[in-house]
C-alpha cells in the first residue's frame, strides 16, 4: 500500500513538472515574440542619422534594401574614416549590419561598447549594442575599413534624433601618407582619424594614394589636388585643411618633367583656390617627411617649394617635418614596405600635426 501511494505521488509530481516546463516554454516564446514585436527599425536613410567625417552616399544593396556608404567624391568610390551617429532614449539598441569585412567599432556616450569583426559574405547580422538603459544615449559607429550603415533596432515606443554637430571641421587631403596606407585599420587609426580624436574635431580623410598636386591616379581620373579641390575640400566648408603632398612629385621634378618653380606655382594655385572660396579657412601645408629612401637633406629643395608656395597665400601655415622621421625611429614608425607610416607611425605623426595645428590656431 505504501509503495502504491509513493508511486502515485511520483506520478503526480512528474505531471506537475512537465506542466511547469511546458508553461515556461510557452512563456519564453511569448516573451520572445513580444520583444520582437516591440522593436522598430530605424532605416539608414532616416533623418535621425548624422553622417559625419566625410561624404556618404545612398546605395541599393543586392537585396534591394537601401544602405548608406562612406564615400569620396573625388574618386567616385567608397572611402575610409567615415562615422555615423544617432541618439535614442530606447532601453536597448541593436545594429543591423551586413557582412562587409573588417571590424565595426560602436561607441555609446563616447565610450567604446562593442568591437566586432564582420564576415565578407554580405549577409545581415544583428549586433547588440546595449540593453536595460534609461534616458538618452548617443551611439557612434565606425569601421576599420570601408563604412556602411544598414540600420538600427530600438524599442517600439522609443524616440530617436539626429545629434548636433558642434565640432570644428578639418579636411586632411593628400596622397597615401594621408589616407592611412600602412595601418590595417585605415578607418580608425589613420593619422586623419587620430588627429580628429586628439583635437576633438570632425576630421575628414580625403587622401588618395599615388596622387599629388597635379598628379592623378590613374591619370585619367582627375583626382589630383587641383582636380578635386572644390568637391573634396571647398564644398565641405572646413575650418582647417591639412595638405600632405609632394612625395609623388619628387621623381617628376628630378627627371625634369616639371621645374621647381612650376611645382611652386601649382601648389600655390591649389592653396589659393581654397583661400579664394573660404578666406577664413586656415590651410596647413605639410613638408614631405623623411623615409628610409629620402633623407631630410635630400628633401630640402622640394620642401622649400612647398614652403614658398604656402608663404604666398594668406592664412597658410607651413608645417616643418624635419627630424620627425629619422634613422632612430624608422623601425618603429615605418610599415614593412619602408615607405608608409605604420600604425604607430600614424599616431606619432597625428600627434605632431595636432601640436602644430593647435599652436597655430591658439588652442
Amino acid at each position: 500500500m505504501k509503495t502504491s501511494t509513493k508511486n502515485h505521488w511520483l506520478f503526480i509530481g512528474s505531471k506537475i513538472l512537465i506542466a511547469v516546463l511546458i508553461l515556461s516554454m510557452i512563456a519564453g516564446c511569448q516573451e520572445k515574440d513580444a520583444v520582437t514585436a516591440e522593436k522598430r527599425f530605424i532605416a539608414p536613410t532616416s533623418p535621425e542619422w548624422l553622417y559625419a567625417n566625410g561624404q556618404w552616399k545612398e546605395v541599393a544593396k543586392p537585396d534591394g534594401d537601401k544602405a548608406m556608404q562612406g564615400w569620396l567624391d573625388g574618386k567616385n568610390g567608397r572611402h575610409y574614416g567615415r562615422r555615423a551617429r544617432i541618439e535614442t532614449n530606447s532601453s536597448f539598441a541593436t545594429l543591423k549590419q551586413r557582412g562587409i569585412g573588417g571590424t565595426v567599432f560602436i561607441f555609446v556616450d563616447g565610450k567604446q561598447a562593442v568591437t566586432q569583426k564582420l564576415d565578407v559574405d554580405g549577409k545581415p547580422v544583428e549586433i547588440p549594442i546595449y540593453k536595460n538603459k534609461k534616458g538618452w544615449h548617443q551611439i557612434e559607429i565606425g569601421f576599420s575599413n570601408l563604412s556602411e550603415i544598414d540600420g538600427l533596432y530600438i524599442s517600439e515606443g522609443a524616440k530617436a534624433r539626429k545629434p548636433e554637430e558642434k565640432r570644428k571641421r578639418l579636411v586632411v587631403i593628400g596622397h597615401s601618407h594621408a589616407d592611412g596606407t600602412g595601418t590595417p585599420n585605415m578607418g580608425m587609426e589613420s593619422m586623419a582619424s587620430v588627429i580628429g580624436d586628439i583635437m576633438e574635431v570632425e576630421s575628414i580623410n580625403q587622401g588618395i594614394g599615388r596622387t599629388d598636386i597635379d598628379i592623378s591616379s590613374p591619370p585619367g581620373d582627375n583626382n589630383s589636388a587641383l582636380g578635386r579641390a572644390k568637391e573634396d575640400v571647398i564644398d565641405l566648408k572646413p575650418d582647417y585643411v591639412l595638405s600632405i603632398y609632394g612625395f609623388n612629385s619628387i621623381s617628376t621634378i628630378y627627371q625634369g618633367k616639371i621645374t621647381h618653380e612650376q611645382y611652386q606655382e601649382k601648389y600655390m594655385e591649389f592653396i589659393k583656390a581654397i583661400h579664394d572660396a573660404l578666406p577664413d579657412t586656415k590651410v596647413f601645408a605639410s613638408a614631405i617627411m623623411a623615409t628610409p629612401s629620402y633623407s631630410d637633406e635630400e628633401l630640402k629643395p622640394y620642401n622649400e617649394d612647398i614652403k614658398t608656395a604656402c608663404s604666398k597665400v594668406p592664412n597658410c601655415t607651413y608645417i616643418d617635418m624635419t627630424g620627425k622621421m629619422n634613422e632612430g625611429n624608422f623601425d618603429t614608425y615605418m610599415a614593412s614596405d619602408r615607405l608608409h607610416p605604420s600604425t604607430e607611425g600614424q599616431r606619432y605623426l597625428a600627434e605632431e600635426y595636432a601640436k602644430s595645428i593647435s599652436a597655430a590656431i591658439g588652442e
